[in-house]
């Protein structure tokens, strides 16, 4: 019994982590900049601040 919750709380915990995204899963931050200044011509966003801003979701 004990063995089998295991090997649920592993699945679930593999489950979760698949959820999650990796490093690879970000745009480049150019990439980031470009797409933001595509959609928003006014924005005053710089190549720093999308390095921050992926910075921020990769340690979430």
């Amino acid at each position: 019994m004990l063995e089998q919750e295991l090997k649920e709380a592993l699945r679930d915990r593999e489950e979760i982590k698949n959820l999650v995204p990796t490093v690879a899963d970000f745009p480049e931050p150019a990439d980031l900049l470009n797409q933001l200044k595509a959609r928003r011509k006014k924005s005053s966003a710089n190549l720093a601040d999308m390095e921050a801003v992926l910075e921020i979701l990769e340690n979430h």
